[in-house]
């Protein structure tokens, strides 16, 4: 990509518009997506792309694994390069949905990722845990995902709405 803005930027020539951008991930996905909604304009991160804007609207998070996983004890420092190790104030509004059957990601991970979150974050996070639901809750349609869907679509527009009317 490249534009107005230089190599990688977001205009409205290609039909983005960077101040609605929500990031979304699923498994690995959702570790990628936390890591960069929570890294913003960090040049150890985008190297090439230093003075390319890099800050997300919102981040949408399903069945991932965050900085712990079995038996890791939830109150020690994240491994390096996971998500927990780059909880801030300014973090985004963040979405996290999980099953407390995932054989995967463990549901206490994704529990511990919303509460420090929630402790630090000044912006919302919003956690959804999913009884019996397994990892990979969407690969397949279902009353359960559809809800889950309803639940994202309603945040991303508050989080719109919320930014509208505050100006930012």
């Amino acid at each position: 990509m490249g534009g107005a803005g230089g190599p990688g930027v977001l205009t409205p020539e290609y039909g983005a518009d960077p101040t609605r951008l929500f990031l979304a991930g699923s498994s690995a996905g959702s570790n990628i997506a936390s890591v960069c909604a929570l890294t913003p304009n960090d040049p150890k991160f985008q190297p090439g792309f230093e003075s390319a804007d890099t800050s997300v609207t919102g981040a949408i998070c399903f069945y991932g694994y965050y900085g712990h996983y079995f038996g890791d004890p939830p109150d020690e420092p994240a491994p390096a390069l996971q998500p927990q190790g780059y909880v801030h104030p300014d973090a985004p509004p963040i979405v996290i949905a999980h099953g407390t059957r995932d054989g995967l990601g463990t549901v206490e991970g994704a529990r511990n990722f919303a509460a420090q979150l929630r402790r630090v974050s000044k912006n919302a996070v919003v956690y959804a845990e999913l009884p019996g639901g397994l990892h990979s809750f969407d690969v397949y349609h279902s009353p359960r995902f559809e809800a889950v869907v309803d639940g994202v679509d309603a945040f991303a527009a508050w989080v719109l709405a919320a930014r509208s009317t505050s100006g930012s």
